[in-house]
């Protein structure tokens, strides 16, 4: 005989979904009721502290069983949001100092072509502290590069997560 395993979150999530679909079609087929209706419009503030309550368990209940709620996915959102802004600001400051760099490289380029026998250790000298800088900076945007391929793979594999969650009778 052939032993079958009993995945108890795959029966969970099929159980939960079938939950959901009943209440759903309870919903529906109570919209048409009048007495309901009229009894939402009388009493709008205990209704939409009751749906309050609801979703206060919803996510208790979602923590308790670890998965996401809207909430966490909203906050995950912001914060890829965010980073994505800081990237871009920092992506602009090394921009800003690459070209201070090439400006100043010119001006030190001037000063040694100036002709002056004692500048000549000084321009040699920044000169080798702007190609450090240079180096640094090249490092800089390269690293920055590979933040920002990082987080468009990780965008990229939230929007799939989230778009996954979206069905809620879709069953895996």
């Amino acid at each position: 005989m052939g032993q079958v395993t009993l995945d108890v979150y795959d029966l969970l999530k099929r159980g939960g979904t079938f939950l959901q679909f009943q209440i759903n079609n309870m919903i529906q087929n109570q919209l048409n009721n009048y007495s309901l209706i009229e009894l939402a419009k009388s009493q709008p503030k205990a209704l939409a502290k009751k749906i309050k309550t609801v979703q206060k368990y919803t996510e208790q209940t979602a923590t308790i069983l670890n998965f996401p709620t809207k909430t966490d996915l909203s906050n995950a959102t912001q914060l890829i949001i965010q980073s994505e802004e800081k990237i871009d600001n920092i992506d602009d400051q090394i921009y800003q100092m690459t070209r201070m760099l090439q400006e100043m490289k010119k001006l030190v380029e001037k000063i040694a072509s100036s002709g002056e026998t004692n500048s000549e250790p000084i321009s040699l000298s920044l000169s080798e502290e702007i190609a450090k800088q240079e180096e640094e900076i090249a490092s800089l945007q390269q690293e920055m590069l590979d933040v920002k391929q990082k987080m468009a793979e990780q965008k990229e594999q939230f929007y799939l997560t989230e778009a996954s969650s979206d069905d809620p009778y879709k069953v895996n």
